[in-house]
């Protein structure tokens, strides 16, 4: 077939539309040294507990800001660690213009041990967390958290654009799992003001010890860039008891009320959902001053309560000579425990 020469023309036009068209999805790589350096820094650490991070695993993806393609990832449960006040990691990597970049990053890395099943596709974090096993195992004043895992977790997500200012990606870490207290009043008219109530032992039936978790990078929306996060708890297993004996018994006494355990010793537990049917509950020994010897029990049911992520929660209840009785239950942010006034009750 023969072309004349504007038919060549635009044949070779046509060519050169489509490859553009074709490449557009295509990965931008920067070349070598002349890239835009991607950095981390650890926005803030924690203040509810002394929790130190000085290391995380981070898995990260960029995708092309138009594309319909999976994002291609670039961090895939990469090390992350201070050294001298610097985050280090093997390697280094490019802000890519007109790209979104996604990241998800989780402290302790032991978190993510081999049994944790993590996977990582589509910006999504997918991995199994499962707390110790309590049942049996009577501790004293304090829950054992040697084998525990307290994992915090941040996200980020940006789209980077040819000329913008790329700052480290400044992590704010917060706590998965959720804090529990209880806050006893002891408000009975029919005995003495000097009187007082003992808590000998607490006991908590009916808890979840195992669940899949996966965190996703909120979207951006109109903005460039977000650091909220989606976190999800599927698939709870498990059926374990918790229980503490107090060595040096809790005293309340009459008009008065106190926490159970102090803020550095709330118990960290998996959050949760006890359904309307459940029977899962919250047992107290205690006894009165009068009747030390006379120990009793009363139970404050869980059921429709939930524990959400990051939050802590102190249950409030009230006890007198009749029994004891669930007033409210107090909410905070888990990083938040030690600003006042940021608190809200659920009756």
């Amino acid at each position: 077939m023969k072309y004349i020469p504007t038919q060549l023309t635009f044949l070779i036009i046509c060519c050169m539309l489509c490859f553009t068209s074709c490449g557009s999805d295509s990965v931008y790589e920067p070349e070598a040294g002349r890239g835009v350096e991607m950095s981390f820094d650890v926005a803030s650490e924690t203040r509810a507990t002394p929790t130190v991070i000085n290391e995380f695993s981070v898995y990260g993806d960029k995708k092309f800001q138009t594309g319909n393609m999976a994002p291609d990832i670039v961090f895939n449960k990469t090390s992350v660690v201070n050294r001298d006040g610097v985050w280090h990691y093997d390697g280094t990597q490019y802000w890519l213009p007109k790209h979104e970049h996604s990241f998800v990053a989780v402290s302790p890395s032991s978190a993510l041990e081999s049994e944790a099943l993590p996977q990582y596709y589509g910006s999504k974090l997918s991995f199994v967390y499962t707390m110790p096993t309590y049942s049996g195992k009577e501790m004293q004043d304090a829950q054992d958290r040697s084998d525990l895992i307290d994992v915090l977790v941040a996200t980020h997500r940006r789209l980077y654009n040819e000329g913008d200012k790329a700052d480290a990606i400044s992590l704010r870490f917060g706590h998965l799992l959720s804090m529990i207290n209880f806050a006893p009043r002891l408000d009975d008219k029919t005995i003495k003001e000097d009187d007082y109530v003992r808590f000998h032992k607490i006991e908590i039936s009916g808890l979840k010890k195992k669940a899949k978790i996966a965190i996703t990078p909120a979207p951006r929306l109109e903005n460039t860039q977000t650091d909220d996060r989606i976190i999800e708890f599927t698939e709870h297993e498990g059926n374990d008891k918790l229980t503490i004996t107090f060595v040096k018994d809790k005293i309340v006494k009459n008009g008065q009320q106190i926490n159970l355990f102090a803020d550095n010793d709330a118990l960290i537990m998996l959050p949760q959902l006890f359904d309307a049917s459940s029977e899962a509950t919250v047992r107290f020994t205690y006894s009165f001053k009068e009747d030390s010897e006379n120990r009793r029990q009363g139970s404050i049911s869980l059921n429709g309560q939930e524990w959400k992520t990051g939050n802590a929660y102190t249950y409030n209840f009230k006890v007198d000579k009749v029994g004891l009785s669930l007033v409210t239950a107090t909410i905070q942010e888990w990083d938040l425990l030690d600003i006042p006034g940021i608190e809200w009750k659920v009756e």
